[in-house]
């Protein structure tokens, strides 16, 4: 039954307009990939997809969630929005890379409070961007409108991704030796991850727009991962640590055995010249924001000594900007992290 008054968009909800994005999202280029294939995707109650794991000794699925936290505040004050998908996506498939794994398809959950096209259309776009850096299928999703949850103009995001690796050669602690280098992957910035520090130190002294698009630049994609464990061979590289919040200290011991410490020089860590002019700038130390930024290393490998100088050769022809920073020696108890 139909006509009369519309009580549901009276109460801040326009399923049409709803409906409207889906349409314009099932228009757009379908991605391509080569693990699978999309059997039914955005549209439905439920997506289904065709996975092509021939060749795979022990093929293992791997989960992944995440979100941009309050950087989706910074990016709406500065009215850059696109960059903020392409984060979704990293935050969620960079994960998948410390198991070796490869993405492949990946979900999106929009909420707002008014559905605004522009800003919905700026967003998905930069998923869009995001996963084709990683050949992964944007299969579905949920866009939510809660009028009663968030400010009109606000919106949060969420990811969720699903890939494969071969359990024959998936990265684990259980590899890790010591005498094995740790390399640090650079960083586009502070990818995702301070973000309440970051605004309330914008708050206290504003930026030129040069630094501003610096500390707004889009998580770096490790797409090239893949290609590189593959190129290197299977055992060369033992573990990865993805450097989200929490820093070094916080992450790099989760891929770690028991009974070594990680031992890291500081002034190797990449950090660039900016990052290091901003936080000391309000009166912190490297030691005192370790625990919260990524400081310039994104990615962390744990690699076999006698692999490190192919690992750096093969990174730098991937255009992976790549530094050793450290080793692992024996330790005791739980792995640790010690800045020397």
């Amino acid at each position: 039954m139909s006509g009369g008054r519309n009580f549901y968009k009276d109460s801040g909800v326009d399923v049409e307009k709803g409906d409207a994005l889906v349409d314009w999202l099932q228009s757009s280029a379908a991605e391509k990939q080569t693990l699978g294939e999309v059997v039914s995707g955005i549209g439905g109650f439920a997506a289904l997809y065709r996975p092509n794991f021939k060749g795979m000794e022990d093929p293992l699925l791997v989960s992944g969630t995440d979100g941009v936290g309050t950087k989706v505040l910074l990016g709406l004050e500065q009215g850059q929005l696109e960059g903020l998908g392409i984060d979704l996506v990293a935050m969620c498939v960079n994960d998948l890379y410390t198991v070796g794994a490869r993405p492949l398809f990946f979900l999106d959950y929009y909420a707002t409070g008014v559905l605004d096209e522009a800003q919905f259309k700026a967003v998905l776009s930069g998923i869009r961007r995001g996963l084709a850096q990683c050949e992964t299928i944007l299969l579905g999703g949920e866009t939510a409108e809660l009028p009663g949850l968030y400010k009109k103009g606000h919106f949060d995001l969420a990811g969720f991704v699903l890939g494969v690796v071969d359990g024959a050669k998936r990265l684990r602690p259980e590899l890790v030796k010591t005498g094995d280098v740790l390399i640090a992957l650079e960083s586009s910035g502070f990818h995702s991850n301070g973000y309440s520090l970051v605004r309330k130190w914008l708050g206290e002294r504003p930026v030129s727009p040069d630094l501003m698009q610096k500390i707004l630049a889009p998580t770096r994609i490790y797409a090239e991962i893949p290609q590189l464990l593959e190129a290197l061979g299977s055992g060369r590289v033992h573990a990865l640590a993805n450097i989200t919040g929490g820093g070094i200290s916080g992450n790099l011991p989760r891929v770690l055995p028991a009974d070594v410490k990680a031992v890291i020089d500081p002034t190797a860590v990449p950090t660039p010249q900016w990052m290091k002019d901003f936080y000391c700038s309000h009166g912190a130390t490297f030691s005192e924001v370790e625990g919260v930024f990524n400081l310039g290393a994104g990615m962390i490998a744990v690699v076999d000594r006698e692999a490190s100088a192919d690992f750096l050769h093969l990174a730098k022809s991937l255009k992976l900007d790549a530094k050793i920073i450290g080793d692992v020696k024996p330790g005791t108890g739980e792995a640790t992290v010690h800045f020397v």
